[in-house]
Protein backbone atom coordinates (compact mmCIF):
# COMPACT_ATOMS: atom_id res chain seq x y z
CA UNK A 1 0.00 0.00 0.00
CA UNK A 2 1.12 3.35 -0.96
CA UNK A 3 0.00 6.94 1.18
CA UNK A 4 -0.41 10.08 -0.84
CA UNK A 5 -1.87 13.53 -0.01
CA UNK A 6 -2.92 16.67 -2.05
CA UNK A 7 -3.92 19.91 -0.82
CA UNK A 8 -7.66 20.80 -1.26
CA UNK A 9 -8.34 24.36 -2.76
CA UNK A 10 -11.85 25.59 -2.49
CA UNK A 11 -13.16 28.49 -4.10
CA UNK A 12 -14.55 30.96 -2.08
CA UNK A 13 -17.99 33.60 -2.58
CA UNK A 14 -16.64 36.64 -3.79
CA UNK A 15 -17.45 38.86 -0.87
CA UNK A 16 -14.49 36.87 0.95
CA UNK A 17 -11.12 37.16 0.63
CA UNK A 18 -9.41 33.93 1.50
CA UNK A 19 -6.58 36.03 3.57
CA UNK A 20 -9.00 37.90 5.59
CA UNK A 21 -9.30 36.89 9.15
CA UNK A 22 -13.65 36.24 8.56
CA UNK A 23 -12.19 33.21 6.03
CA UNK A 24 -10.55 30.88 8.56
CA UNK A 25 -11.92 27.55 8.92
CA UNK A 26 -12.57 26.33 12.32
CA UNK A 27 -14.23 22.92 11.83
CA UNK A 28 -14.77 20.05 8.68
CA UNK A 29 -18.49 18.66 7.81
CA UNK A 30 -18.11 15.71 5.40
CA UNK A 31 -21.66 13.84 3.29
CA UNK A 32 -19.89 10.81 2.19
CA UNK A 33 -22.88 9.71 0.16
CA UNK A 34 -23.15 12.96 -2.05
CA UNK A 35 -19.55 14.05 -0.86
CA UNK A 36 -20.53 17.34 -0.30
CA UNK A 37 -18.84 19.31 2.22
CA UNK A 38 -19.49 22.06 4.75
CA UNK A 39 -16.90 24.40 5.83
CA UNK A 40 -17.70 25.82 9.47
CA UNK A 41 -15.37 29.81 9.79
CA UNK A 42 -14.90 31.32 12.84
CA UNK A 43 -17.37 33.77 12.45
CA UNK A 44 -19.67 31.66 13.26
CA UNK A 45 -20.94 31.15 9.25
CA UNK A 46 -20.61 27.96 7.02
CA UNK A 47 -19.72 27.48 3.27
CA UNK A 48 -21.99 24.73 1.50
CA UNK A 49 -19.93 22.80 -1.48
CA UNK A 50 -22.38 20.20 -3.25
CA UNK A 51 -19.02 18.30 -3.94
CA UNK A 52 -14.93 18.46 -4.03
CA UNK A 53 -14.55 18.73 -7.61
CA UNK A 54 -17.46 21.78 -8.07
CA UNK A 55 -16.01 24.83 -9.07
CA UNK A 56 -19.29 26.63 -8.43
CA UNK A 57 -19.49 29.29 -5.88
CA UNK A 58 -20.36 28.11 -2.45
CA UNK A 59 -23.62 28.46 -0.89
CA UNK A 60 -23.39 30.87 2.01
CA UNK A 61 -24.70 30.04 5.60
CA UNK A 62 -25.09 33.29 7.20
CA UNK A 63 -23.92 33.83 11.02
CA UNK A 64 -24.66 32.45 13.60
CA UNK A 65 -24.24 29.03 13.03
CA UNK A 66 -23.42 27.66 16.31
CA UNK A 67 -23.74 23.96 15.07
CA UNK A 68 -24.50 21.75 12.40
CA UNK A 69 -24.37 18.40 11.04
CA UNK A 70 -25.26 16.31 7.86
CA UNK A 71 -28.32 14.49 7.49
CA UNK A 72 -29.83 11.85 5.04
CA UNK A 73 -33.43 11.13 3.81
CA UNK A 74 -34.50 8.02 2.47
CA UNK A 75 -35.59 6.58 0.20
CA UNK A 76 -35.06 9.33 -1.99
CA UNK A 77 -31.54 9.61 -0.80
CA UNK A 78 -32.20 13.51 -0.38
CA UNK A 79 -29.09 15.29 1.44
CA UNK A 80 -29.65 17.77 4.05
CA UNK A 81 -27.50 19.97 5.72
CA UNK A 82 -29.16 21.84 9.27
CA UNK A 83 -28.13 24.28 11.42
CA UNK A 84 -28.73 25.29 14.75
CA UNK A 85 -28.73 29.26 16.11
CA UNK A 86 -29.72 31.33 19.16
CA UNK A 87 -33.06 33.04 19.55
CA UNK A 88 -34.48 35.56 21.51
CA UNK A 89 -31.38 36.02 23.29
CA UNK A 90 -30.56 32.32 23.79
CA UNK A 91 -33.67 31.40 25.30
CA UNK A 92 -35.14 28.95 22.06
CA UNK A 93 -33.31 27.80 19.05
CA UNK A 94 -33.41 28.19 15.56
CA UNK A 95 -33.06 25.35 13.01
CA UNK A 96 -32.75 26.06 9.37
CA UNK A 97 -31.80 23.87 6.88
CA UNK A 98 -30.30 23.44 3.20
CA UNK A 99 -31.35 20.70 0.64
CA UNK A 100 -28.87 19.27 -2.11
CA UNK A 101 -31.15 19.34 -5.15
CA UNK A 102 -30.49 18.70 -8.50
CA UNK A 103 -30.14 21.25 -11.60
CA UNK A 104 -31.07 19.43 -14.66
CA UNK A 105 -27.74 18.85 -16.94
CA UNK A 106 -25.91 20.61 -14.50
CA UNK A 107 -24.39 19.72 -10.92
CA UNK A 108 -26.22 19.50 -8.25
CA UNK A 109 -26.39 22.39 -5.83
CA UNK A 110 -27.57 23.80 -2.28
CA UNK A 111 -30.41 25.18 -2.16
CA UNK A 112 -33.01 26.96 1.60
CA UNK A 113 -35.40 24.07 2.28
CA UNK A 114 -38.78 25.03 3.83
CA UNK A 115 -39.53 23.67 6.91
CA UNK A 116 -42.80 21.78 8.28
CA UNK A 117 -43.03 21.83 12.26
CA UNK A 118 -46.48 21.77 14.65
CA UNK A 119 -48.15 25.07 13.30
CA UNK A 120 -44.85 26.13 11.35
CA UNK A 121 -45.18 24.97 7.83
CA UNK A 122 -43.21 26.04 4.87
CA UNK A 123 -40.61 28.55 6.93
CA UNK A 124 -37.24 29.25 6.30
CA UNK A 125 -36.69 28.87 9.83
CA UNK A 126 -38.62 27.12 12.78
CA UNK A 127 -38.15 27.95 16.60
CA UNK A 128 -37.52 25.41 18.75
CA UNK A 129 -38.47 25.32 22.27
CA UNK A 130 -35.29 24.69 24.04
CA UNK A 131 -33.01 26.97 25.41
CA UNK A 132 -29.86 27.30 23.62
CA UNK A 133 -27.93 28.13 26.25
CA UNK A 134 -24.08 28.54 25.63
CA UNK A 135 -24.08 25.92 22.66
CA UNK A 136 -25.88 23.08 21.60
CA UNK A 137 -25.44 19.86 19.78
CA UNK A 138 -26.45 18.66 16.77
CA UNK A 139 -25.92 14.32 15.21
CA UNK A 140 -27.85 13.35 12.15
CA UNK A 141 -27.95 9.82 10.30
CA UNK A 142 -30.80 8.48 8.12
CA UNK A 143 -34.13 9.99 8.94
CA UNK A 144 -33.38 11.33 11.96
CA UNK A 145 -31.31 13.77 14.38
CA UNK A 146 -30.77 15.06 17.54
CA UNK A 147 -30.73 18.49 19.79
CA UNK A 148 -28.99 18.32 22.42
CA UNK A 149 -29.78 21.56 24.61
CA UNK A 150 -26.92 21.90 27.87
CA UNK A 151 -28.76 24.50 29.26
CA UNK A 152 -32.11 22.44 29.39
CA UNK A 153 -30.32 19.28 30.22
CA UNK A 154 -32.16 17.43 27.37
CA UNK A 155 -32.35 15.77 24.27
CA UNK A 156 -34.54 16.11 21.45
CA UNK A 157 -34.84 13.02 18.67
CA UNK A 158 -36.57 14.27 15.66
CA UNK A 159 -37.61 12.12 12.19
CA UNK A 160 -37.69 14.03 9.13
CA UNK A 161 -39.41 13.13 5.39
CA UNK A 162 -39.28 14.99 2.31
CA UNK A 163 -42.59 16.20 1.33
CA UNK A 164 -43.20 14.64 -2.11
CA UNK A 165 -45.68 16.79 -3.48
CA UNK A 166 -43.80 20.09 -2.35
CA UNK A 167 -39.85 20.46 -3.66
CA UNK A 168 -37.77 21.39 -0.82
CA UNK A 169 -40.15 20.62 1.92
CA UNK A 170 -39.17 18.64 5.00
CA UNK A 171 -41.65 17.89 7.56
CA UNK A 172 -40.17 17.42 11.13
CA UNK A 173 -42.03 15.27 13.57
CA UNK A 174 -40.32 15.58 17.81
CA UNK A 175 -40.51 12.01 18.74
CA UNK A 176 -38.88 11.47 22.21
CA UNK A 177 -37.06 13.68 24.87
CA UNK A 178 -34.46 12.26 26.81
CA UNK A 179 -33.83 13.97 30.22
CA UNK A 180 -30.27 14.22 30.92
CA UNK A 181 -29.21 13.47 34.75
CA UNK A 182 -25.79 12.65 34.06
CA UNK A 183 -23.06 15.12 31.84
CA UNK A 184 -22.56 14.00 28.40
CA UNK A 185 -19.30 14.90 26.44
CA UNK A 186 -20.54 13.22 23.27
CA UNK A 187 -23.44 11.92 21.05
CA UNK A 188 -23.29 9.75 17.77
CA UNK A 189 -26.75 8.63 15.69
CA UNK A 190 -26.31 5.34 13.24
CA UNK A 191 -28.91 3.95 11.33
CA UNK A 192 -30.29 2.34 14.29
CA UNK A 193 -28.59 4.00 17.31
CA UNK A 194 -27.88 6.31 19.54
CA UNK A 195 -24.86 6.63 21.73
CA UNK A 196 -23.92 9.03 24.38
CA UNK A 197 -20.71 9.22 25.78
CA UNK A 198 -20.39 9.38 29.64
CA UNK A 199 -18.20 9.11 32.45
CA UNK A 200 -16.84 5.62 32.51
CA UNK A 201 -18.41 3.91 29.35
CA UNK A 202 -21.73 4.68 26.54
CA UNK A 203 -25.17 4.47 26.64
CA UNK A 204 -27.27 3.41 23.89
CA UNK A 205 -30.56 3.95 23.09
CA UNK A 206 -32.08 1.82 20.19
CA UNK A 207 -33.50 4.29 17.45
CA UNK A 208 -36.77 2.32 16.74
CA UNK A 209 -38.75 2.45 20.13
CA UNK A 210 -38.16 6.35 20.42
CA UNK A 211 -38.88 7.18 16.68
CA UNK A 212 -41.70 4.68 15.85
CA UNK A 213 -43.27 3.84 19.24
CA UNK A 214 -44.10 1.10 20.67
CA UNK A 215 -45.33 -0.79 24.25
CA UNK A 216 -42.57 0.24 26.66
CA UNK A 217 -40.24 -2.29 28.04
CA UNK A 218 -40.83 -1.88 31.51
CA UNK A 219 -44.60 -2.18 31.45
CA UNK A 220 -44.32 -5.78 30.23
CA UNK A 221 -46.52 -5.60 27.53
CA UNK A 222 -44.35 -6.31 24.66
CA UNK A 223 -44.20 -5.33 21.19
CA UNK A 224 -47.75 -3.82 19.50
CA UNK A 225 -48.83 -6.21 17.41
CA UNK A 226 -49.47 -5.73 13.35
CA UNK A 227 -53.19 -6.75 13.72
CA UNK A 228 -54.45 -4.37 16.66
CA UNK A 229 -57.07 -2.11 16.40
CA UNK A 230 -56.27 1.56 16.51
CA UNK A 231 -58.70 1.33 20.12
CA UNK A 232 -56.32 -1.76 21.20
CA UNK A 233 -53.88 0.76 20.70
CA UNK A 234 -55.27 3.54 22.41
CA UNK A 235 -55.66 1.39 25.27
CA UNK A 236 -52.31 0.62 25.76
CA UNK A 237 -50.99 4.05 26.36
CA UNK A 238 -47.95 3.87 23.59
CA UNK A 239 -45.47 6.22 25.20
CA UNK A 240 -45.32 8.46 21.54
CA UNK A 241 -46.92 8.40 18.24
CA UNK A 242 -50.54 9.69 17.97
CA UNK A 243 -52.90 10.16 20.42
CA UNK A 244 -56.65 9.42 19.21
CA UNK A 245 -59.32 10.58 20.88
CA UNK A 246 -62.57 8.34 21.27
CA UNK A 247 -64.19 10.91 18.41
CA UNK A 248 -61.73 10.27 15.90
CA UNK A 249 -62.25 6.51 15.98
CA UNK A 250 -64.80 4.86 14.14
CA UNK A 251 -67.08 1.91 15.68
CA UNK A 252 -65.97 -0.27 12.40
CA UNK A 253 -62.27 -0.06 11.64
CA UNK A 254 -62.39 -2.44 8.71
CA UNK A 255 -60.38 -5.82 8.44
CA UNK A 256 -57.28 -3.92 6.75
CA UNK A 257 -57.13 -1.85 9.76
CA UNK A 258 -53.71 -1.86 11.37
CA UNK A 259 -51.84 0.07 14.39
CA UNK A 260 -52.29 3.18 14.84
CA UNK A 261 -48.49 4.24 13.33
CA UNK A 262 -47.41 7.27 13.01
CA UNK A 263 -46.20 8.07 9.30
CA UNK A 264 -45.28 11.85 9.72
CA UNK A 265 -48.66 13.07 7.67
CA UNK A 266 -50.37 13.81 10.32
CA UNK A 267 -52.47 11.09 9.94
CA UNK A 268 -51.79 7.53 10.73
CA UNK A 269 -51.21 4.45 8.59
CA UNK A 270 -53.93 0.97 8.01
CA UNK A 271 -56.57 3.32 10.27
CA UNK A 272 -59.82 4.49 9.48
CA UNK A 273 -59.79 7.94 11.21
CA UNK A 274 -61.94 10.71 10.56
CA UNK A 275 -60.17 14.28 9.40
CA UNK A 276 -61.34 17.73 10.63
CA UNK A 277 -62.67 18.01 7.16
CA UNK A 278 -65.23 14.97 7.83
CA UNK A 279 -67.31 16.60 10.48
CA UNK A 280 -64.99 19.04 12.65
CA UNK A 281 -64.09 15.83 15.06
CA UNK A 282 -61.38 16.19 17.45
CA UNK A 283 -57.61 16.34 16.02
CA UNK A 284 -54.84 13.71 16.56
CA UNK A 285 -51.87 14.96 18.63
CA UNK A 286 -48.73 14.13 18.34
CA UNK A 287 -47.23 12.78 21.55
CA UNK A 288 -43.69 12.62 22.58
CA UNK A 289 -42.48 10.02 24.64
CA UNK A 290 -40.20 11.29 27.71
CA UNK A 291 -37.39 9.28 29.63
CA UNK A 292 -35.01 9.96 31.63
CA UNK A 293 -31.04 8.90 30.61
CA UNK A 294 -30.27 6.72 33.37
CA UNK A 295 -33.71 4.86 33.53
CA UNK A 296 -33.12 1.87 31.47
CA UNK A 297 -36.51 2.29 29.43
CA UNK A 298 -37.14 1.50 25.88
CA UNK A 299 -34.27 -1.07 25.80
CA UNK A 300 -31.70 1.41 26.59
CA UNK A 301 -28.84 0.22 28.51
CA UNK A 302 -24.71 1.42 29.59
CA UNK A 303 -21.77 0.02 28.68
CA UNK A 304 -18.93 0.50 30.75
CA UNK A 305 -15.42 1.29 28.55
CA UNK A 306 -13.33 0.50 31.76
CA UNK A 307 -11.60 -2.85 31.72
CA UNK A 308 -14.70 -4.26 29.40
CA UNK A 309 -17.03 -4.94 32.16
CA UNK A 310 -20.62 -4.19 31.87
CA UNK A 311 -23.02 -3.04 34.50
CA UNK A 312 -27.21 -3.37 34.14
CA UNK A 313 -29.17 -0.67 31.91
CA UNK A 314 -30.29 1.34 35.65
CA UNK A 315 -26.91 2.79 35.57
CA UNK A 316 -23.57 2.76 37.71
CA UNK A 317 -22.92 1.81 41.00
CA UNK A 318 -20.07 2.89 42.95
CA UNK A 319 -17.94 6.49 42.44
CA UNK A 320 -17.59 7.28 39.18
CA UNK A 321 -13.94 8.22 37.80
CA UNK A 322 -13.14 10.82 35.61
CA UNK A 323 -12.54 8.89 32.41
CA UNK A 324 -14.89 10.10 30.02
CA UNK A 325 -15.91 9.01 26.42
CA UNK A 326 -15.33 11.75 24.35
CA UNK A 327 -15.42 10.53 20.73
CA UNK A 328 -17.64 7.69 19.21
CA UNK A 329 -17.07 6.60 15.58
CA UNK A 330 -19.40 4.00 13.73
CA UNK A 331 -17.41 1.46 11.69
CA UNK A 332 -20.59 -0.62 10.97
CA UNK A 333 -24.27 -0.53 11.56
CA UNK A 334 -23.70 -2.27 15.01
CA UNK A 335 -20.05 -1.58 15.92
CA UNK A 336 -18.09 1.81 17.13
CA UNK A 337 -14.90 2.67 18.09
CA UNK A 338 -15.16 4.74 21.13
CA UNK A 339 -11.93 7.13 22.21
CA UNK A 340 -11.74 8.07 25.57
CA UNK A 341 -10.28 11.06 27.48
CA UNK A 342 -7.01 9.11 28.24
CA UNK A 343 -6.12 8.66 24.31
CA UNK A 344 -7.29 5.31 24.23
CA UNK A 345 -9.49 3.05 21.64
CA UNK A 346 -12.36 0.44 22.48
CA UNK A 347 -14.32 -1.23 20.21
CA UNK A 348 -18.02 -1.63 21.15
CA UNK A 349 -19.86 -4.19 19.12
CA UNK A 350 -23.92 -4.87 19.73
CA UNK A 351 -25.41 -8.26 18.99
CA UNK A 352 -28.83 -8.97 17.15
CA UNK A 353 -30.43 -8.68 20.73
CA UNK A 354 -29.54 -5.69 21.70
CA UNK A 355 -32.78 -4.06 21.58
CA UNK A 356 -34.69 -6.82 23.51
CA UNK A 357 -33.13 -6.55 26.94
CA UNK A 358 -35.43 -6.41 30.20
CA UNK A 359 -34.41 -3.05 32.46
CA UNK A 360 -33.81 -5.29 35.43
CA UNK A 361 -30.89 -7.20 32.83
CA UNK A 362 -28.40 -8.43 35.10
CA UNK A 363 -24.28 -8.32 34.07
CA UNK A 364 -24.69 -11.95 32.30
CA UNK A 365 -27.51 -10.67 29.63
CA UNK A 366 -26.01 -7.28 29.04
CA UNK A 367 -22.48 -9.05 28.26
CA UNK A 368 -24.53 -10.70 25.38
CA UNK A 369 -26.10 -7.65 23.99
CA UNK A 370 -22.73 -5.90 23.60
CA UNK A 371 -19.01 -7.00 23.20
CA UNK A 372 -16.56 -4.34 24.38
CA UNK A 373 -12.54 -4.51 24.43
CA UNK A 374 -9.58 -2.28 24.26
CA UNK A 375 -7.49 -1.73 21.05
CA UNK A 376 -3.92 -2.18 22.34
CA UNK A 377 -1.67 1.03 21.04
CA UNK A 378 0.61 3.13 22.45
CA UNK A 379 0.25 6.24 20.93
CA UNK A 380 -2.07 8.96 23.21
CA UNK A 381 -4.95 9.23 20.66
CA UNK A 382 -6.49 12.81 20.55
CA UNK A 383 -8.34 12.74 17.07
CA UNK A 384 -9.77 9.97 15.29
CA UNK A 385 -11.55 9.61 11.91
CA UNK A 386 -13.54 6.56 10.56
CA UNK A 387 -16.09 5.59 8.20
CA UNK A 388 -18.71 2.54 7.59
CA UNK A 389 -17.11 -0.08 5.52
CA UNK A 390 -19.51 -3.44 5.60
CA UNK A 391 -17.82 -4.25 2.13
CA UNK A 392 -14.26 -5.95 3.97
CA UNK A 393 -13.45 -7.47 6.70
CA UNK A 394 -10.36 -4.98 7.31
CA UNK A 395 -10.99 -1.41 8.00
CA UNK A 396 -8.98 1.66 8.12
CA UNK A 397 -8.60 4.15 10.56
CA UNK A 398 -6.94 7.47 11.12
CA UNK A 399 -5.35 8.80 14.40
CA UNK A 400 -3.19 11.53 15.67
CA UNK A 401 -1.84 12.90 18.65
CA UNK A 402 -2.79 16.50 18.17
CA UNK A 403 0.09 17.50 17.12
CA UNK A 404 1.95 17.08 13.36
CA UNK A 405 1.28 13.32 13.07
CA UNK A 406 -1.37 10.95 11.31
CA UNK A 407 -1.23 7.48 11.67
CA UNK A 408 -3.32 4.89 9.54
CA UNK A 409 -3.86 1.47 11.00
CA UNK A 410 -5.85 -1.65 9.91
CA UNK A 411 -8.44 -3.36 12.08
CA UNK A 412 -9.38 -6.92 11.64
CA UNK A 413 -11.56 -8.96 14.51
CA UNK A 414 -10.76 -12.34 15.27
CA UNK A 415 -12.66 -14.45 17.75
CA UNK A 416 -11.40 -17.27 20.12
CA UNK A 417 -13.35 -19.67 22.91
CA UNK A 418 -12.84 -18.85 26.38
CA UNK A 419 -12.36 -22.41 27.51
CA UNK A 420 -11.26 -25.57 26.00
CA UNK A 421 -14.32 -26.83 28.33
CA UNK A 422 -16.17 -24.23 27.47
CA UNK A 423 -19.73 -26.29 26.64
CA UNK A 424 -21.70 -23.39 25.37
CA UNK A 425 -18.82 -22.45 22.88
CA UNK A 426 -18.43 -18.93 24.16
CA UNK A 427 -16.46 -16.60 22.28
CA UNK A 428 -14.36 -13.96 23.32
CA UNK A 429 -13.61 -11.11 20.67
CA UNK A 430 -10.59 -9.04 20.27
CA UNK A 431 -8.90 -6.86 17.16
CA UNK A 432 -5.96 -6.42 15.38
CA UNK A 433 -4.31 -3.44 14.64
CA UNK A 434 -1.52 -3.03 12.05
CA UNK A 435 0.32 0.29 10.99
CA UNK A 436 -0.07 0.86 7.79
CA UNK A 437 1.92 4.38 7.67
CA UNK A 438 2.04 7.91 9.45
CA UNK A 439 2.55 11.08 7.82
CA UNK A 440 4.09 13.94 8.88
CA UNK A 441 2.63 17.91 8.57
CA UNK A 442 4.50 21.57 8.34
CA UNK A 443 1.36 22.43 9.98
CA UNK A 444 -0.25 21.39 13.33
CA UNK A 445 -3.85 19.15 13.32
CA UNK A 446 -7.01 20.54 14.41
CA UNK A 447 -9.34 18.06 12.78
CA UNK A 448 -9.32 14.73 11.05
CA UNK A 449 -12.94 14.49 8.75
CA UNK A 450 -13.59 10.51 7.50
CA UNK A 451 -14.24 10.98 3.68
CA UNK A 452 -14.01 7.34 2.64
CA UNK A 453 -12.88 3.55 3.80
CA UNK A 454 -9.16 4.73 3.11
CA UNK A 455 -8.87 8.44 2.70
CA UNK A 456 -9.24 11.31 5.15
CA UNK A 457 -9.15 15.01 4.98
CA UNK A 458 -6.66 16.84 7.18
CA UNK A 459 -7.55 20.63 8.30
CA UNK A 460 -4.42 22.15 9.56
CA UNK A 461 -3.79 25.62 10.57
CA UNK A 462 -4.30 27.62 7.40
CA UNK A 463 -4.50 24.46 4.76
CA UNK A 464 -6.46 21.52 4.33
CA UNK A 465 -4.89 18.36 2.76
CA UNK A 466 -6.30 14.52 1.62
CA UNK A 467 -4.30 11.76 2.50
CA UNK A 468 -5.31 8.30 1.22
CA UNK A 469 -4.67 4.71 0.35
CA UNK A 470 -3.74 3.40 -2.67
Amino acid sequence: MRLHASKLDLPFPSSFSPSSPAAVVSSVLFEPSSRSLSLMLVDSSALLYPSLLSSATPVTVPPPSTAACFLRLLPSATVLFLSAAPLAAGSSIQLRAWILLPRGGSAAAFAPARLDYRNDRGRSAVALSLPHGLSVRLAGSVNAFVVHSIAASQIWVFAARLDAGAEATIHLVKCAVVELTLPIYSITLSMGFMLIGEVDGVRVFPLRPLIKGGIRNSGGLGHKKASASVGDLRKKNLPNGLVIPKSRIKKSLGPDSGGGRCDCRGGTKGSAVETMADGGSAPCKLKTVRLKQDSGDHYSFFVVIRGGEFQTCKGRIGVPSSLKAVCIHMLSPKKFLILDSAGDLHVLSLNDSGTAMEPNAQFSMISKLADLHPLDHVMEVQMLAALPDISSKIQFVWISDGGYSIHLISMADTEHAIGESDKDESKHKSTIISVVGAIFTSEKIQEVVPMSSNSCLVLCQGNMFIYGVV
